[in-house]
């Protein structure tokens, strides 16, 4: 006895497109990043107008150009990415309205690319699965452009599952309550057709197969049968017409081996070569292939039906809209150095012998460049003529019978004295001059950088702004006279480099080096020297966050005393007798960064 029964049922109104040039095919809606992202796929050029009520919020979108040729005017509890349901009509004769019931009130954002419309605003919500309307057209009146869509929006289960369209995936189609206490398996493929409006054509030795036990509750109808199949074994693949071929699953998986597909899919977002990579790990070994075309930026896919779909599904959540980010560094660098020098420096000498000249350093050319030269005065005025006089670095002690001379810390004196004092004192037959001479300096470098650079998610960005610096290097292990010079180039100048993630809770993830670099005068033989200023760490920053990425206080003070023995360290007066220097060098070194996601309905 044959108990089986429908408990309650929902129409489906299938309509077939218009085949116009502006026809509204599909729509669809998936995630790009942290944004939900609504493709309208239309057949040619169209005018998009849009509009965004409150209470409750609702999207209005405007197809000027175009006409209706979508599955159904209405569909309900779509409930992902903030779509609650959608509706659409021929508002005009040329004009396609579509409404979008919304969950919240958002900043959206829409392009018009051509063949689809796309509107993009972010998702408060958890991830989700793509979602399409499926359009549904006769055989008759699919062009070769409508088939490629439709390869594209159709998804196949693996070898040994059951082959359905992506609205079937999607869990999209009327709901079903069935319940089935003793039934042919004809009769329910029977009772599906009828309330699907499909044709279903089954295996001939199914018919002998019969359905116990079976209580659905309002389930998408093609999951209904779906899991009533699987539990006796069977699957089921749809044929381009859209006729549901119903068989065991072993005659299934050896059709998909004996079957090739070849697929042509057009990348968006992503580059061919990469997205070919990741698919070449999927194909069947010895069998399927994978080819990136970088021409038109496509991906050539044949293999087992079933694969392909597989990796036209996998396409579409690679292939994405990827939010950019503008990264904004900022480097600051402070040198301040401060110089202090105090210096006394004492001529003693006898006033009509011997004397010191020490600092003038004056010396008569002597007539034979090979006998020393000599100080003389034509004038007798006590001073050396002008014009025999020539620098030297020795000091020159002129002794006439006998006679005292000395000098103390001449040394050790401040180098470029910004005061000189000179005092004379008379000592009998001696003079005694002493020179004071002081020294103090500040000196401030302030150097502030801010590099900026935008940069799709994850790719890699560098800015420099500086120089290329040629350096002179000799070949290792060889003699100075016969080492072979090369001549390599150093970077230096202000650096940024950065690779950038974007989280799905619209946090970023940085990979930086922010660097400051510059030549300076080395101290020995070995010519320039580089200095730079390196900050490079990864961090999680807040949109529009502020973080010091890098921070160096360098504090250095030298200090030096030198003076007359015994006499430099007597109390009080210690200090007639010797010069003191004092340097203090202070450098700042601070790395900021801020990085914006900018870009669809956040941009700006």
């Amino acid at each position: 006895m044959i108990c089986g029964r429908i408990v309650s049922t929902l129409g489906m109104a299938l309509a077939a497109g218009l085949g116009q040039e502006t026809e509204v095919r599909e729509v669809r809606i998936a995630t790009a990043g942290t944004d939900t992202e609504i493709t309208v796929v239309v057949g040619g050029e169209v005018t998009a107008r849009h509009l965004m009520i409150q209470d409750p919020p609702r999207l209005i979108l405007d197809l000027e150009g175009a006409v209706l040729g979508l599955g159904r005017d209405r569909y309900e509890g779509i409930g992902r990415g903030g779509v609650i349901r959608m509706r659409s009509s021929q508002f005009q004769p040329d004009i396609v309205r579509i409404v979008f019931d919304l969950a919240l009130d958002l900043d959206h954002e829409v392009v018009t690319d051509p063949g689809a419309v796309r509107v993009t605003f972010p998702n408060r919500g958890p991830p989700f699965p793509p979602w399409s309307t499926a359009a549904e057209t006769t055989e008759a009146e699919t062009t070769e452009a409508e088939t490629t869509a439709a390869e594209t929006t159709e998804a196949r289960a693996g070898p040994g599952e059951p082959s359905r369209t992506l609205a079937a995936v999607r869990q999209e189609e009327p709901r079903i309550s069935v319940v089935y206490d003793s039934a042919s398996m004809l009769d329910v493929l029977a009772g599906f057709s009828e309330f699907a409006d499909i044709s279903v054509v089954p295996n001939g030795e199914i018919a002998s197969v019969t359905v116990r036990g079976i209580d659905i509750r309002a389930q998408p109808w093609d999951i209904a049968l779906n899991a009533i199949l699987s539990a006796h074994n069977l699957g089921w693949h749809t044929t381009e017409s859209g006729i549901i071929v119903v068989d065991w699953l072993e005659n299934l998986q050896a059709r998909d081996q004996l079957l090739s597909e070849t697929r042509v899919i057009r990348i968006n977002y992503a580059r061919a070569d990469s997205v070919a990579e990741a698919l070449r790990h999927l194909a069947t070994p010895n069998r399927g292939q994978v080819v990136a075309f970088s021409g038109s930026n496509t991906v050539i896919v044949t293999d087992a039906p079933s694969v392909v779909a597989r990796m036209d599904t996998i396409i579409a959540s690679l292939d994405r809209r990827l939010p950019q980010v503008a990264i904004e560094a900022k480097i600051v660098f402070v040198n301040r150095t401060d110089v202090q020098q105090l210096g006394i420096v004492y001529d003693l000498k006898e006033r009509d012998g011997a004397f010191v000249e020490q600092g003038l350093n004056e010396l008569i050319a002597a007539p034979d460049p090979n006998e020393p030269p000599q100080l003389v005065d034509h004038d007798g005025d006590g001073v050396s003529d002008e014009s025999f006089f020539r620098q030297t670095n020795e000091t020159l002690v002129n002794l006439s019978g006998d006679a005292i001379a000395a000098l103390a810390n001449a040394n050790d004196r401040p180098l470029l004295p910004a005061l000189q004092i000179l005092t004379s004192v008379a000592f009998g037959e001696f003079s005694l001059f002493a020179f004071l001479e002081a020294l103090e300096s500040h000196q401030l470098s302030d150097v502030q950088a801010a590099p900026s650079i935008q940069v799709v998610d994850n790719a890699h960005a560098r800015i420099q702004v500086g120089e290329r610096t040629p350096i002179r290097v000799l070949e290792a292990g060889a003699q100075t006279e016969a080492a072979r010079v090369n001549v390599q180039f150093e970077d230096t100048g202000i650096i940024l480099d950065v690779i950038p993630h974007v989280t799905n809770n619209n946090q970023i993830r940085l990979e930086l080096m922010a660097e400051r670099s510059g030549l300076k005068l080395g101290l020995s033989d070995v010519g320039f020297v580089f200095e730079k200023q390196i900050g490079e760490t990864t961090l999680l920053l807040e949109d529009g966050e502020t973080a010091v990425i890098g921070g160096l206080t360098l504090s250095e003070v030298s200090r030096s005393e030198s003076g007359i023995p015994g006499l430099m360290h007597l109390p009080w007066i210690g200090a007639l007798f010797r010069s003191t220097k004092e340097n203090e060098v202070k450098q700042d070194l601070i790395i900021l960064v801020t990085p914006h996601i900018i870009g669809g309905p956040r941009g700006g």
